[in-house]
């Protein structure tokens, strides 16, 4: 994975990750509700794919 992770990256960067966030009605900035629906649905994609490769893993392991 040659990726850069999003703590390697610049804020330039992470620009169109930024404007999506962005809210100019908060007071901090950000969309806060919209904020952590996007990392909860990124966290529910992530754990139905390791659920996935454990699984397939699993079956290997199990004949």
């Amino acid at each position: 994975m040659s990726e850069k992770t999003p703590l390697d990256k610049s804020l330039d960067e992470l620009d169109d990750v930024v404007q999506k966030l962005r809210s100019e009605n908060s007071p901090v900035g950000i969309d806060a509700v919209y904020t952590h629906a996007v990392i909860i649905d990124f966290l529910r994609q992530l754990s139905a794919r390791l659920d996935a490769i454990e699984a397939k893993l699993e079956r290997q392991s199990n004949p």
